[in-house]
């Protein structure tokens, strides 16, 4: 098993915090690593259910010498077809499987937009609930910037709120629960000034962790929890959980990998050596296997359909609607969607070491999720020209 450098394992320690809430955004700042390497000519994409997504999925992690890339497709709401290739760690010889889990980074952002919907349904909260009204003691420290941003806007990165505020006691080791270390998080969030007017679009990991933790604050659970029994369960998700997949110690699930000049760099789990804090969790820190984000995916399709289920057509209505130009509640809004030429929502996702996208077109009834467990610019082309082959053999396919 490949083991880090001690002192470069100390100075990525030393700088994960700022760094990896940076590029929970999937677009990602820090960590971009060595730019991507030419993409190679692209395979024929053929049709759907053709035998050959297996050897689409080996061209696209060859073309950037990933460890590992797995994909789903959906066709009228069920699974088409699923594969995975490649290596669970660089420094092991296990190969990933088809029943894997993969870290999602800030697709987890959709996920919290839906919990938060279900608790509209109920009356729990409103989209344009306050901090300030969950939180009243915060009064006095609130920047008066804030007094007014509601649960809407901090869901769809209108809200004014920076990118994201660096906070040492969030980090794992310090003390306290996740809850605890998420709401003195949101004070130190909520204290400091807005960065835009509210109402302009700025991609905000802030905002999310905020929502988070209005969401904990009126259910009076964990968000967590939340998401894991209201979300999950109901939706058939039983192998979706929070953080890194892998045991410690072990090699039972993929590991992330950060891009470096001298290939990717196994990241191995464990409490002194996390790839992100959890308290960061509402705004990406989900993992999932491929066919638990079918359910999921499969969950949004239905609703824009017609369909009700864990929400009302008119809940999934507005998760998907644009706040702002281009973005929704968790979910971007594609007015044309690539090659299908219609609508669709998609987003991606990355803390640094991970890479994936997935996205949804009620016309087609389709849907698709890709993922590496490799970050950087490399994992973004190789995620990027396999979605493009997925989307025409969707096309192509009868």
């Amino acid at each position: 098993m490949h083991v880090s450098h001690p002192k470069r394992s100390r100075l990525l320690a030393a700088a994960a915090l700022l760094l990896l809430i940076a590029s929970c955004g999937g677009g990602g700042q820090g960590f971009k690593g060595p730019p991507a390497k030419p993409i190679p000519t692209a395979p024929a994409a053929g049709a759907v259910g053709d035998g050959r997504l297996a050897e689409l999925l080996e061209w696209a992690r060859a073309s950037q010498a990933l460890p590992a890339m797995t994909a789903v497709v959906l066709r009228q709401g069920q699974v088409a077809e699923r594969g995975a290739v490649g290596l669970r760690s660089q420094g092991a010889s296990v190969a990933v499987t088809t029943e894997d889990r993969w870290q999602v980074g800030s697709i987890t952002k959709s996920m919290t937009a839906m919990l938060a919907a279900l608790m509209v349904e109920e009356e729990t909260i409103d989209w344009d609930t306050t901090p300030l009204e969950v939180w009243p003691e915060l009064t006095n420290t609130i920047h008066q910037g804030f007094r007014s941003t509601t649960l809407r806007q901090l869901l769809s990165h209108t809200s004014g709120m920076e990118r994201d505020v660096g906070y040492p006691g969030a980090d794992d080791n310090a003390p306290g629960t996740t809850t605890q270390k998420r709401r003195a998080w949101v004070e130190k969030i909520l204290a400091r000034a807005p960065v835009n007017p509210t109402g302009v679009q700025q991609y905000s990991n802030s905002g999310f962790i905020v929502a988070g933790a209005m969401l904990e604050t009126r259910a009076g659970a964990a968000w967590e929890t939340l998401l894991t029994n209201r979300v999950f369960a109901p939706l058939g998700m039983t192998h979706s959980g929070f953080g890194e997949p892998a045991t410690p110690g072990a090699v039972d699930q993929p590991y992330g990998h950060l891009s470096g000049s001298g290939g990717y760099d196994p990241k191995a789990p464990g409490s002194t050596n996390n790839i992100a804090p959890l308290a960061i969790g509402p705004a990406g820190i989900v993992h999932s296997t491929l066919d638990d984000m079918a359910r999921y995916l499969a969950a949004h399709l239905e609703g824009e359909r017609g369909t009700s289920g864990l929400l009302t057509t008119e809940s999934f209505v507005t998760l998907h609607a644009p706040v702002s130009p281009g973005y929704a509640l968790g979910w971007v809004d594609e007015p044309k969607l690539t090659p299908f030429d219609t609508r669709g929502n998609w987003h991606n996702g990355s803390n640094g070491w991970w890479y994936a996208q997935m996205w949804f077109v009620p016309t087609c009834d389709c849907a698709a999720f890709v993922a590496t467990n490799g970050g950087g610019d490399r994992a973004n082309a190789a995620v990027s020209a396999l979605d493009k082959l997925l989307r025409d053999r969707i096309r192509a396919s009868p």
